[in-house]
């Protein structure tokens, strides 16, 4: 899960806290209780999928740290006592192509270590009778054969990982996508009581805020839709003007360009509180003109219906 991802988590679990406890006012809202699930539900997966993300990546961490500590243990072991053995019996040959401290073995790669390794077995197993009083036997040649073969089963567990990474992260853009649906038909719903029950509604819209880290409040969603099928339009122009009626003293109006992406939307961060006239453009489409009202601190949202020409 990224930063951005846990951003939206956050803000996704406090919206959910903030409904559960009002079902006094929730409870008759048409269609509120499936959405509502709905929302739930996704919220679970996600937190299932992040978590199992970092058991992952901390569990292959380990593995490897353990399969690649045991093989440098066993073959800087065997090197000191071949060795001892070369030096012993003056071949120097020997000496040389086993001569590998600890820390030398620590600095090798993955692949280089199980080749230097695999050079170490084969170089003790063709003088095995010979090494017997330098502490080389049969078992101990077993043991080095095992560590070899565990961590070259190791090496081929990061690429599976990887493979249930790219999987999991690929469910999880999609219960993003889910859980932002579901929220834009909750909004929808929400509005009913915008009159009636103006607390419950402020609140909600709080609950709802985005804080995107960094970069600090998103202030505005807008959308653009086609009014015959309510499929996203990409590249629709918004022009935002602020009404100068609306400007305090010394204020300077105000004019932001936006334009709509593949889904048909796009987010305003730190957009000033106040009214905005907003004319939106796309080429095939009628222009339209419509009014929109930031607050200070809540995230609004803005859907416009476009119709062709």
């Amino acid at each position: 899960m990224n930063t951005r991802q846990e951003s939206k988590l956050k803000m996704y679990s406090a919206t959910r806290d903030f409904l559960a406890p009002n079902e006094a006012i929730t409870a008759n809202l048409p269609e509120f209780a499936q959405n509502f699930s709905e929302l739930q539900s996704t919220i679970r997966e996600i937190q299932l999928i992040g978590e199992t993300q970092k058991d992952v990546r901390t569990g292959l961490a380990k593995d490897k740290k353990a399969v690649r500590n045991t093989l440098i243990a066993l073959s800087s072991d065997n090197s000191r006592k071949v060795f001892a053995f070369a030096k012993i019996t003056g071949n120097k040959t020997l000496m040389d192509s086993v001569s590998f401290s600890i820390s030398d073995f620590g600095r090798l790669t993955d692949v280089d270590l199980k080749d230097y390794a695999e050079n170490m077995y084969k170089k003790a197993e063709a003088i095995i009778g010979d090494l017997a009083t330098y502490g080389i036997t049969p078992e101990t040649q077993k043991a080095l054969g095992e560590a070899i073969k565990a961590h070259d089963a190791w090496m081929e567990k990061p690429r599976m990982g990887i493979t249930e990474k790219r999987q999991a992260t690929v469910r999880m853009e999609e219960l993003f996508e889910i859980a932002d649906t579901t929220l834009d038909k909750i909004d929808a719903i929400i509005e009913i009581v915008r009159i009636t029950q103006s607390n419950f509604y402020v609140g909600y819209k709080t609950a709802r805020r985005l804080v995107d880290f960094g970069t600090g409040v998103i202030a505005l969603k807008a959308t653009a839709v086609d009014v015959a099928n309510d499929k996203p339009l990409n590249g629709a122009i918004f022009t935002f003007a602020t009404e100068s009626t609306n400007l305090a003293a010394g204020e300077q109006p105000v004019t932001i360009r936006k334009k709509t992406a593949a889904k048909g939307s796009f987010h305003i961060r730190n957009m000033r509180a106040g009214v905005y006239k907003v004319e939106i453009k796309k080429a095939g489409y009628k222009v339209k003109e419509v009014t929109v009202d930031i607050p200070e601190g809540v995230r609004s949202d803005l859907k416009v219906e476009l119709e062709k020409v």
